[in-house]
């Protein structure tokens, strides 16, 4: 199943993805870097 990274828009396979779960909803990223910009500023991101 495609996942869209929320931080960088890059689309992949959930399989392939870095997942991180917030207010419990799953987000998924590509790199930890990704990962890393979404957690200090969630709400930028989240929808």
């Amino acid at each position: 199943m495609p996942v869209v990274d929320p931080v960088c828009g890059i689309e992949m396979h959930q399989e392939l993805a870095i997942s991180h779960e917030h207010h419990g909803k799953t987000y998924y990223f590509c790199c930890e870097g990704c990962k890393r910009i979404f957690t200090k500023k969630p709400r930028k991101y989240s929808k």
